[in-house]
């Protein structure tokens, strides 16, 4: 009995529920706006559709043209280091960096010496028996040509290669002595010494690694896109260089290009001279482009029919350009960066459009946007 009660209570208790849940649904708030919601501001830029022209950028390493690990190009024991071969230190052309000990060199020479002397004083002796034997063929034989073994022909020719082989030796030995000392071979920074005073050094060895500052070249890696919007009179054409704080630091000259891909990347390679003529340097006050640094080349491109150049912020990373038409409402079209300049970015103009109109281009597209969106332009400006 007592379960039924409880039975009968839950049931009332479910009726009361329904019963006020529905008195709740014929009351509905209604809010009436008294205008309609204000549209969207948006910051625009006027980009007129015409020929562009940009600049390519590409990163590259600044090297010397001249540059050496120098070696020892024989054995021995280190004598005496110039005070100039100390690391940081400017060198010029023949310039002595060290030297070797002598002795054994010079005893080797004296010894190719000997061997000289007494090989020529064998051509000597085969000469004279030669000349005494054909002295007797032409008083015997007076009009016959005497064979080569009858006057010692082939004596003479062995004695005469003994001679030359001995004047060879000579040669190397002088060479030998000469290797002893170590200059420098062209005018150079001293980047590295290796060895000592009383330091034994075998032949190949390095003692030394030097470059050349005054001779700097670029090497540019171009994909084919990049190689198609080069100007077309690219040669000897001139480039800027940046350093990695965007700093002008020099300007370089194109001396040769093209011709064949780097294997490995499939990019066209375009080799530049970094100007360091002495009036360039006179005059110049920037900081000027080192050996071994990374540095950003500007190449000047091609003008391209029908494009814009708009802010760089105007194109999404995703690709698109968004823009506001004549009434009012969001459009975009897809387009990808054909030059950058210091900001700015110069693109494709739509399918649609034709040189002379004029765009108004959203300069900070916002990833709400969709197109045909009704706004309200607002002109110049830094962003919304």
């Amino acid at each position: 009995m007592r379960k039924a009660i409880w039975i009968v209570l839950a049931l009332a208790v479910l009726v009361g529920v329904v019963l006020y849940l529905e008195t709740l649904e014929d009351v509905a708030e209604v809010t009436e706006t008294g205008a309609e919601a204000a549209l969207r501001p948006v910051t625009v830029v006027d980009a007129g559709i015409g020929n562009n022209a940009g600049t390519i950028s590409v990163f590259a390493e600044v090297v010397p043209r001249w540059q050496v690990d120098l070696r020892s190009r024989v054995a021995g024991i280190v004598k005496d280091i110039s005070p100039l071969a100390l690391g940081g230190s400017r060198v010029r052309s023949s310039d002595v960096l060290l030297t070797l000990e002598e002795a054994p060199f010079l005893a080797s020479l004296e010894e190719a010496r000997h061997t000289l002397k007494n090989a020529e004083f064998g051509l000597r002796q085969k000469e004279n028996k030669r000349d005494i034997a054909l002295k007797d063929w032409r008083a015997v034989n007076p009009d016959e040509e005497p064979p080569e073994m009858a006057i010692h022909l082939p004596e003479v020719r062995v004695a005469e290669q003994s001679v030359a082989a001995a004047e060879a030796r000579v040669g190397a030995a002088e060479f030998d002595l000469r290797s002893t000392t170590i200059r420098a071979p062209f005018n150079a920074i001293v980047t590295k010494r290796l060895v000592s005073p009383g330091q034994s050094v075998n032949e190949g060895d390095v003692l030394f690694s030097l470059l050349d500052d005054s001779q700097l070249d670029i090497r540019v890696s171009l994909s084919p896109n990049e190689w198609r919007l080069l100007a077309a009179n690219w040669e000897d054409g001139r480039a800027d260089l940046f350093d990695d704080a965007g700093s002008h630091i020099g300007t370089a000259r194109v001396k040769r290009g093209g011709g064949f891909l780097e294997p490995q990347s499939r990019r066209y390679q375009l080799f530049l001279e970094v100007d360091r003529s002495s009036e360039t340097l006179a005059l110049s006050s920037e900081t000027l482009a080192l050996p071994g640094q990374f540095v950003r080349v500007a190449l000047a491109g091609q003008e391209i029919e029908n494009t814009l150049r708009i802010p760089e912020s105007a194109l999404t990373q995703n690709g698109f350009v968004w823009f506001v038409d004549p009434a009012d409402r969001l459009q975009r079209y897809e387009a990808s960066a054909l030059f950058r300049n210091s900001g700015d970015v110069v693109v494709k103009a739509p399918d649609d459009a034709s040189t002379g109109d004029v765009l108004r281009i959203v300069r900070l597209p916002m990833s709400a946007y969709l197109p045909g969106q009704v706004v309200a332009p607002v002109s110049g400006g830094q962003g919304e």
